[in-house]
């Protein structure tokens, strides 16, 4: 049996979701796997997303943040197919977007404009993903605050709640390196952003900030 049919025997024997069993089984093919070049990796995580199924899914996404060492200019694009083709929930945009697909954008920051594209998607999970792809860079201070706020700009009015806690989590999560910018965008968009969003924002700001700032809305 291949590394892909193994794995989805593997997968089959587990009840429930067991998320860290699951990454468990991408660790056990970890050094094989690693051995592989690039493009042979991407096809055993397509066969793996093509089965739509949570274990699945989940250990194509953990494999391919273990070669990450690997990834080149070309990544970004198959990672792009990726999310359109594949990421239809919060979870597995959390999970794909936060790990491997973040660490490819911040690699190529050239890219960063692609992901206002996202963000006509039809499809919650991708817009979602826009801001949840910069939640990392964000908490380490890697990007312009200029950026994080143009997708917040952009996703204000969105009307799914899973895309308005992704942009009141990118906010969140942005509080610590760019506080006083945070705080003035939220003082300027409280009347915009839904109540979801501005209350994700608030969370991590220390007490004092946020009660005055939930007076507000």
């Amino acid at each position: 049996m291949d590394i892909v049919s193994n794995i989805i025997e593997a997968t089959s024997k587990i009840n429930g979701r067991r998320t860290k069993l699951f990454r468990d089984i991408a660790k056990e093919y970890k050094k094989e796997i690693s051995k592989l070049d690039i493009n042979s990796i991407y096809s055993i995580c397509e066969s793996l997303l093509d089965t739509e199924k949570r274990g699945e899914t989940l250990i194509a996404y953990q494999i391919i943040y273990d070669v990450k060492d690997k990834y080149n200019k070309d990544t970004f694009i198959i990672f792009e197919k990726w999310l359109n083709a594949y990421i239809k929930d919060w979870w597995d945009c959390d999970d794909f977007t936060t790990h491997a697909f973040q660490y490819v954008l911040m690699k190529y920051p050239n890219n960063l404009n692609k992901i206002k594209t996202w963000i006509k998607s039809s499809n919650f999970a991708v817009r979602r993903s826009a801001a949840v792809i910069l939640i990392r860079p964000a908490q380490k201070g890697l990007l312009n605050k200029e950026t994080i706020f143009e997708i917040c700009d952009l996703l204000l009015d969105d009307s799914h709640y899973l895309v308005q806690k992704g942009y009141g989590w990118l906010l969140k999560e942005s509080c610590k390196e760019y506080h006083n910018s945070v705080i003035e965008y939220l003082e300027k968009k409280y009347k915009i952003m839904t109540r979801t969003a501005f209350r994700y924002a608030l969370e991590k700001l220390p007490e004092d900030e946020k009660k005055r700032l939930m007076l507000l809305k």
